[in-house]
């Protein structure tokens, strides 16, 4: 079984590898190590392959030499607004799309993590999924927030349009609202 690191720049994997012994390099995505050697220089390395695998779960599954970094994996300053006669003001949030597809984001409303998946459609256009929980000025779980959006990346820019579906605690569908989401990478 080989697992993959992905590469952080700001993190010198490199010398914790050298340091192990591992001195082979795969491309400049991906590492593969060796799953015996990690565990005998286990000690150094446990902690990075820890959450490699937990980050990278899907990377296992990929063919690396196909493997290719998709321009919308970074973090974002974003804001959203809602065409039409909704009401909604328009917010302000934080999205992080990861390497591995993975959505996390926040907002100026909704206190808690947004959390799903995105999919590349090419190499500048792709489309994202993810969740809200809901909560009243009480604290009390009002339901949950479903995003769909499709969008753009243009260099250090992307755009999105998609809806917003929201569901009672009971599953039922109480509102779905148009959404538009501009992001500048940091």
């Amino acid at each position: 079984m080989t697992l993959f690191f992905p590469s952080f720049p700001e993190i010198n994997f490199r010398n914790r590898l050298e340091v192990a012994g591992i001195t082979q390099f795969g491309g400049a995505m991906v590492q593969a190590i060796n799953r015996r050697k990690l565990l005998a220089k286990g000690g150094i390395l446990a902690p990075a392959a820890g959450l490699a695998a937990i980050i990278g779960a899907d990377a296992a599954n990929a063919d690396q030499a196909a493997w290719t970094v998709h321009r919308i994996a970074g973090t974002w300053h974003v804001d959203i607004s809602f065409p039409g006669p909704v009401g909604n003001p328009p917010e302000k949030g934080l999205f992080l799309f990861t390497e591995a597809g993975a959505v996390i984001c926040t907002n100026t409303r909704i206190r808690d993590l947004g959390l799903g998946k995105w999919l590349s459609i090419s190499s500048s256009r792709f489309s994202f999924t993810f969740r809200h929980h809901m909560y009243g000025p009480d604290d009390s779980w009002m339901g949950t927030l479903d995003i769909a959006h499709s969008g753009t990346v243009t260099g250090n820019t992307f755009s999105s349009t998609g809806t917003g579906t929201v569901y009672n605690t009971d599953g039922t569908l109480a509102e779905s609202v148009s959404s538009q989401v501009t992001g500048v990478r940091y």
